[in-house]
């Protein structure tokens, strides 16, 4: 089902054809709206995406297609994850733009010069080893500074595009880039000493 279909089932005035049409858009979009929930409120991710389904149930009827269906829900999300900050007196704010050493890792498309080896060993001591990186990565995704941490999680692991992106955080495609480049050079930083050390 194409968005323009989706869109005309949760806008159809029939309660049963509008419920099927949000149980579709949940499963199809309701793990990336969580996913961007968290980037920015990890204590209050699901209710800020409970309060954005009741927006989108409100709302949907304006939805005008300028933007995809889940770019549409995802700043809604956005906005509401906002919102839980707000309601527990959190700041939030953007990085300055600025230079980092460590360009030599990435290339001119932004991706690593050194792809990292896979890994196929499933023994004990490696899964083991491969458990205590997935903590230390998490741990350290939550102390990237919030504007990092959205444009990595969005980039890298919901595939949602540049222009996306800009418009959800309302930035520049420089500011973007600087961004992701600076959460991929901490990541990649923590790697590292996570392989050479074996500490977080």
């Amino acid at each position: 089902m194409n968005d323009a279909d989706l869109v005309a089932l949760i806008q159809d005035i029939e309660p049963a054809k509008r419920n099927r049409g949000l149980q579709l858009a949940m499963q199809l979009y309701g793990g990336a709206m969580l996913s961007a929930a968290r980037t920015i409120t990890l204590n209050n991710a699901d209710d800020a995406v409970q309060d954005a389904w009741i927006s989108v149930n409100r709302s949907i009827n304006s939805f005008e297609s300028r933007a995809s269906l889940k770019t549409w829900l995802l700043r809604i999300t956005i906005n509401c994850s906002y919102n839980q900050l707000r309601k527990c007196k959190q700041h939030i704010s953007l990085d300055d733009v600025g230079n980092d050493a460590g360009s030599e890792l990435f290339n001119s498309k932004g991706h690593w010069q050194v792809s990292l080896s896979p890994w196929t060993d499933d023994s004990p001591e490696k899964l083991l080893e491969a458990r205590a990186m997935n903590e230390c990565i998490e741990h350290h995704m939550a102390d990237l500074p919030h504007a990092q941490r959205v444009a990595l999680q969005l980039t890298d692991f919901q595939a949602v595009g540049v222009e996306a992106i800009c418009e959800l955080l309302t930035i520049t495609q420089n500011h973007y880039r600087v961004l992701l480049y600076r959460a991929r050079l901490s990541l990649f930083k923590m790697l590292d000493h996570f392989e050479r050390t074996g500490d977080c």
